[in-house]
């Protein structure tokens, strides 16, 4: 994490990432950097094209922990264009 706070933000590659693990990298960050200093935490997942509320229950957590990025990571649809264009029409997923 050390390293990672001398650029602008870091994407998380753990075993299982949490709001909890957000919120304590955040709190480091906000330490050594200062709570001014702009500072990216970027969470990957993915959330249900067709529900906005349940994508929202998804992202929620995440914003609420000080992540400030989300991105859509369906890696299971490598080779299903459909649920691809679907997920894309369906717009980002929010914290509403």
């Amino acid at each position: 994490m050390a390293r990672a706070l001398r650029y602008d933000g870091l994407l998380p590659h753990v075993d299982q990432l949490t709001p909890a693990l957000v919120a304590e990298m955040r709190a480091y960050a906000d330490v050594e950097r200062g709570p001014a200093s702009p500072y990216d935490i970027v969470v990957e997942d993915v959330t249900p094209a067709d529900d906005p509320t349940a994508a929202a229950a998804t992202v929620r957590p995440y914003a609420e922990a000080g992540a400030t990025w989300w991105i859509e990571s369906p890696w299971d649809y490598a080779d299903d264009q459909e649920k691809v264009v679907k997920r894309l029409r369906s717009g980002p997923p929010g914290p509403i």
